[in-house]
């Protein structure tokens, strides 16, 4: 009886598949995350619009004319 000593080494081909599989998750959640649609919500929706120029509180819709005030 004769002993032999077997050396077995970590397979390379594991190692990049592994690999491979973990950057193309997470390379798939940023894809996923940055694509990511529009929330649906299940309710009545409401529009605000804004206009650009803000009204201040002593404006009457009266126009300045010649010095003058016209409404």
């Amino acid at each position: 009886m004769q002993a032999r000593l077997e050396i077995r080494k970590f397979p390379m081909s594991f190692v990049a598949i592994a690999f491979a599989v973990a950057v193309a998750l997470i390379l798939g959640l940023g894809v996923g995350y940055a694509l990511k649609g529009t929330t649906v919500t299940t309710g009545p929706s409401r529009l605000l619009v804004l206009g650009s120029q803000g009204s201040a509180s002593s404006d009457d819709g009266c126009i300045l004319v010649s010095h003058q005030k016209a409404c």
